[in-house]
């Protein structure tokens, strides 16, 4: 089975790998690095990507955060980034997705939450954090962007297609049209999982 993988990384060299998006550093710096400056404010710093941790890092020596902020992570490749980075006393939700980050602060005393993130990053954290009485602030750590020359393959040859974010569904029907529903689409997470339901929703719309 010919499988195209959409996202950054591919995990398998036998995929097709075609990225639909590219990290880039936020292009305006001065409210990350004030963030970064005002961190020991915050009773929680979350986590939510390797991205965030990554651009995050190069304006806050996170080796040397202590007892506060509580750093939280949301997944493994993102707690194995932050003790790359020198993090300790890392807190790691049980589920990887924006719905395990709600339960894991629904159980912690209530205070203010900063959150490092792209800037298509949903609204869905900060909104279930706010409702939950917590006092949330974010900062755009890095861009998230289609590529400038992304490389369109022959769907034809195509049986399988892996969707790593919302972005990268957005971004194939801006390259390619429309989404095949005849090929198996599947989706990493259970965001961008909804994500596609709701566009292979509206297109069957249409069909009809």
């Amino acid at each position: 089975m010919l499988t195209l993988y959409t996202g950054t990384q591919s995990p398998n060299p036998s995929y097709i790998h075609t990225p639909l998006i590219e990290i880039c550093k936020a292009q305006n710096q001065a409210a990350l690095k004030q963030a970064a400056k005002q961190v020991e404010q915050y009773n929680y710093l979350l986590f939510t990507s390797r991205y965030a941790v990554q651009h995050w890092a190069e304006h806050c020596n996170i080796s040397q955060l202590r007892a506060k902020p509580i750093i939280v992570s949301i997944g493994n490749s993102t707690t194995q980034a932050l003790q790359l980075s020198g993090a300790q006393n890392i807190e790691q939700v049980e589920h990887d997705n924006s719905y395990g980050v709600a339960q894991w602060f629904a159980k912690q005393p209530r205070g203010r939450v900063l959150i490092p993130r792209s800037n298509l990053a949903l609204p869905i954290i900060p909104n279930k954090l706010t409702e939950l009485n917590f006092s949330v602030d974010t900062v755009i750590a890095y861009e998230n962007r289609m590529p400038q020359q992304p490389h369109k393959v022959d769907l034809n040859t195509i049986e399988r297609i892996i969707f790593t974010s919302p972005s990268t569904i957005n971004n194939f029907i801006k390259l390619y049209g429309t989404l095949p529903l005849s090929k198996q689409l599947i989706a990493r997470g259970i965001v961008t999982q909804q994500h596609l339901n709701n566009i292979i929703e509206k297109q069957i719309k249409n069909i009809i």
